[in-house]
């Protein structure tokens, strides 16, 4: 016999031999509530009564029957809840009609029958009840772990999710945590949840905190806004820098299934940096992808991976991610086929006009997202030109095939750093977001450009960086005490990118609502409290200074832009003024181009600015990070 037959038949015995024990437990406490129904009852029969065997057992049988009717042999009696009680007494209930009803068919029954058959029922059902609960009350109350062994919990939420968690966590007593308190403004302090009282709002927990040994919090309050949450994680890592704090996560973000432990998580980053979650019309996203061709650019990164996600939950027809970084498409394609989710990866690079000929022109795309770029700020400051011929060169190819392919809509990614561009970056896709203008209502495809500032957690971002040096004991280091930055979370960002894209009609630059700045230093403050440490305490920070082509804070609109409102309240249209024509855009970029083949890597700015008039350089910055007289010295 193999192991799975093995195991299908374990399964099944072991599901019999439980209703088997279960009726036999019923049988039982049927039995003994005829009995204490009938002791009850006879001195008020008015005479001598015999007890009535026939009866009861007709009583006993159509009880089981009536539970068997509901289910009630099929049920885990480690997890015995309020709805399994209800189902016993519809159970019970319906077994004593059709005892009443048998019975006044066979004998003719009295009103001592009748009276003896309600009370029966009523006992029953306690009986009933008590037997199958009696795991769960075992397992509860009985066997429990040392109390001393067991995390001095509190929570914070007394509402539908901190009554669930606060259940869970009663009832797995494996995960050795103690709830001594549970806190909310929202709650009557002195009642109790599940035997753990209920002590008062936000300052009575603050100034429990001080006085009691707590080791862990869980903020099971999902509505609370972000502002409001930030200030309370300050507050209680003030109280207590080491204590464990565990969130429940917006319910947007959580599955169909009940709120439970499970879904619980550590505190991150992204909680408390004060941005609420955004509103999204699905409706239009969905319109704009399902049963579409997708192609995403850059597929292997943090955006580009994201797009792909969630384009594949729109259920694209066919959807085709493309990167030149053979090994991050690979764990693209490898995470979303576990889920089973297909895509077509493509390895190629955007600067290939001939490959990515051949590619659109057998998967004819109707949707580009344009993610594929080099972004990282004081690299891209020491090769220009390698800037120039993905971020510039890259879009304008994509643009052309664009074109000739008929693709109809063409997104590309954009950044604030190509505001008023200090580096190469920038400027580099200050110009793609020309090259996109310039070639709107020059065919079919619509390009539309949106523009965002960074985002949590990507590859290069500070937050990954801050985390390894906390890890590594510090020091923190962080560039300027004044430096700003706007951030959003990748699946924010990328939300907003498909919802910007689902909305033009092309030829637009959006702007994404990037909230507040954020100062670095109070990021590296928090992240470095999250982690149950004290800022200049236990971790040290220290300041570098602007690296090559920074500054300290980051716009989102040009000087001379203005900005137009659109139906969604978090995405602007910005007011771009052409710089020049299609034809002199493409000179110019041309003249670049042969700037790079003939190695004048030092004039590449300045070719850069005749595209953009808004970036300003400093001109001892230049390729390989070389002086202009050194750079002449060299040659």
């Amino acid at each position: 016999m193999s192991t799975e037959m093995y195991d299908v038949r374990s399964k099944y015995i072991n599901k019999f031999t439980r209703g088997l024990i279960f009726m036999a437990g019923d049988a039982v406490a049927l039995l003994l509530a005829t009995v204490f129904a009938f002791i009850i009852l006879a001195p008020f029969s008015g005479g001598e009564r015999a007890f009535p065997v026939g009866y009861s057992l007709l009583f006993a049988g159509s009880v089981l029957a009536g539970l068997m009717i509901f289910r009630m042999y099929l049920v885990t009696w480690r997890y015995v809840s309020l709805r399994e009680m209800v189902r016993i007494v519809n159970g019970v209930g319906v077994g004593a009609i059709l005892a009443v009803l048998t019975g006044n068919l066979i004998w003719n029954i009295s009103n001592f029958e009748f009276a003896f058959t309600a009370l029966a029922a009523l006992i029953a059902i306690q009986f009933i009840g008590g037997f199958r609960i009696s795991k769960r009350v075992l397992m509860e109350l009985l066997i429990q772990s040392p109390r001393k062994q067991m995390k001095h919990t509190i929570i914070y939420g007394a509402e539908s999710e901190g009554d669930q968690i606060l259940r869970d966590i009663l009832r797995n007593k494996q995960m050795k945590l103690s709830v001594h308190g549970v806190f909310d403004d929202r709650a009557i302090p002195g009642l109790f949840l599940h035997e753990t009282r209920i002590l008062g709002g936000m300052q009575t927990m603050y100034d429990y905190l001080r006085n009691q040994p707590v080791e862990a919090l869980i903020v099971a309050y999902p509505e609370m806004p972000k502002k409001d949450l930030k200030a309370m994680i300050d507050h209680v890592k003030s109280i207590r820098p080491g204590i464990e704090i565990k969130i429940l996560p917006s319910f947007h973000s959580l599955s169909d299934d009940p709120v439970g432990v499970h879904h619980i998580r550590d505190i991150s980053i992204e909680d408390i940096l004060g941005r609420e979650p955004v509103s999204l019309d699905m409706d239009m996203i969905s319109e704009s992808i399902t049963d579409k061709t997708v192609m995403v650019t850059g597929a292997g990164g943090s955006i580009g991976s994201e797009l792909v996600r969630q384009c594949a939950k729109l259920k694209p027809a066919t959807l085709i991610a493309l990167d030149v970084d053979e090994t991050e498409l690979f764990h693209v394609e490898n995470e979303l086929r576990k889920i089973g989710t297909e895509i077509v990866p493509c390895v190629a690079s955007v600067t290939d006009y001939r490959k990515m000929d051949l590619i659109m022109g057998s998967v004819q795309p109707d949707v580009i997202f344009h993610a594929a770029a080099y972004k990282h700020v004081p690299m891209m400051e020491s090769f220009p030109e390698e800037a120039i011929k993905v971020n510039v060169g890259g879009t304008q190819t994509l643009a052309e095939l664009a074109c000739r392919h008929l693709v109809k809509k063409f997104v590309m990614v954009s950044t604030d750093k190509a505001v008023n561009p200090t580096n190469v970056m920038g400027a580099t896709k200050r110009a793609a977001e020309e090259v996109c203008m310039s070639y709107n209502d020059t065919c079919l495809t619509k390009f539309i450009s949106v523009r965002f500032g960074n985002v949590l957690g990507s590859r290069g971002s500070v937050v990954p960086i801050f985390m390894e040096q906390i890890k590594n004991g510090g020091p923190v280091s962080v560039t300027d005490p004044k430096m700003k930055r706007y951030f959003m979370t990748i699946p924010e960002a990328v939300l907003l990118v498909m919802q910007a894209g689902s909305m033009g009609d092309g030829g637009e630059v959006f702007v994404l609502d990037m909230g507040e700045p954020v100062k670095i230093t109070d990021m590296a403050r928090d992240l470095i409290r999250l982690h149950g440490l004290e800022p200049d305490k236990d971790i040290q920070i220290v300041y570098s200074g602007l690296r090559p082509g920074e500054k300290l804070f980051e716009e989102l609109l040009n000087a001379e832009e203005g900005v137009s409102d659109t139906q969604h309240r978090e995405i602007f249209k910005a007011v771009c003024s052409r710089n020049m024509s299609k034809e002199e855009l493409n000179y110019y970029i041309a003249d670049i181009f042969n700037m790079i083949d003939a190695g004048q890597t030092e004039l590449l700015r300045e070719g850069l600015k005749k595209i953009v008039p808004t970036y300003s350089y400093k001109s001892e910055l230049n390729g390989m990070g070389l002086t202009n007289k050194s750079q002449q010295e060299a040659m």
